[in-house]
């Protein structure tokens, strides 16, 4: 009877042991980190195209390409410098604000394209910053804007913050002339 009390205290003590053992690691929600656009006018006010507009992401890169020869034989080459184009946000409307992703190399272009009719090209220089989280969340790629350039319609563009990690704050402000409506 005096085992009792010490075998109940071990088995208490084994099963926090195995429950602890089993916490799960919390890691974040968000795990990409993403750049956020404002657009607004040259007073600093939210402006937004009256136009569906797409943000179209854009990389030149080598492409591996595989072409079946006429006896069957497959070759493979590479094409240097190929464009890749992936849309991002398609046809929004009311697009006064958006958060897009850079890539794993030192510069992400984004067109931005207003319902056909117009594209505004946004060239983006950035220094990549691995952060390893634990074993079980892995990786994340947090990035520093060094530099910003663009080209048709937009006026400039200023860099708020230049530090974009998985934090939702503004990173770029894309200023616009606007007349006035009064």
């Amino acid at each position: 009877m005096r085992r009792l009390p010490a075998i109940f205290i071990a088995i208490i003590l084994l099963a926090t042991f195995i429950l602890n053992g089993c916490e799960g690691e919390s890691c974040p929600p968000n795990a990409l980190a993403y750049a956020k656009f404002s657009m607004v006018s040259q007073n600093g006010t939210a402006v937004a195209p009256t136009v569906p507009t797409s943000i179209i992401g854009q990389i030149v890169t080598d492409v591996t390409v595989y072409d079946t020869l006429d006896n069957g034989e497959i070759t493979e080459r590479v094409v240097t410098d190929s464009i890749i184009r992936d849309t991002i946000v398609n046809k929004e409307s009311n697009l006064s604000t958006f958060k897009v992703p850079l890539s794993y190399s030192d510069e992400t272009t984004f067109i931005i394209n207003y319902d056909g009719q117009q594209e505004d090209y946004i060239t983006i220089k950035h220094r990549n910053i691995p952060y390893f989280m634990s074993v079980d969340c892995g990786t994340m790629m947090f990035h520093e804007a060094t530099e910003v350039s663009h080209s048709n319609g937009i006026d400039s563009i200023v860099i708020i913050n230049p530090n974009i990690d998985n934090y939702e704050k503004e990173n770029f402000r894309i200023y616009f002339t606007v007349a006035d409506t009064q």
